[in-house]
């Protein structure tokens, strides 16, 4: 939707690693509209997930909650290990050489789906590759993407 830009980056970083909630608010209506109009019949709306270390000290995830008043399905887990470096931590090259750190939760049946992933910024695109992947291996019929920002 939106170029990753210097303002775009002083959001992130008051939004995501400052902990300010509320300024979800700013995009997430435009963010909800923009995904409802793209939304295809019979897709599901999946968000790409943070790992438990970062919801532990975050207090939440920051792409659900740019998407409240969707119905999206918890379908993936990121497992990055607290010693790993984040995403925003790693070199371009470094981020595309990197295993995936997504598995499907247990349970999930996806077989058949098509998906629309949500991610909030788009940088090398190496996250939503990984997830994407996780979801074609696990049943997933077809994976497109949508990100607030790149």
């Amino acid at each position: 939707m939106f170029q990753y830009d210097e303002a775009m980056r002083n959001f992130f970083q008051h939004y995501k690693f400052q902990g300010d909630y509320l300024l979800r608010k700013v995009f997430q209506d435009q963010f909800v509209n923009f995904i409802q109009k793209i939304l295809k019949e019979n897709e599901l709306i999946v968000p790409i997930p943070v790992d438990e270390s970062t919801m532990t000290s975050r207090g939440f995830n920051q792409v659900t909650g740019l998407m409240e008043g969707l119905d999206w399905k918890d379908v993936l887990i990121n497992q990055r290990s607290n010693d790993s470096l984040h995403q925003f931590q790693r070199s371009r090259r470094e981020r595309l050489q990197q295993d995936s750190s997504f598995i499907l939760k247990s349970g999930c049946d996806i077989s058949g789906e098509h998906i629309l992933l949500v991610d909030d910024i788009y940088t090398t695109g190496a996250t939503l590759r990984q997830s994407r992947t996780t979801l074609l291996r696990n049943g997933a019929t077809q994976v497109r993407s949508v990100t607030l920002c790149r």
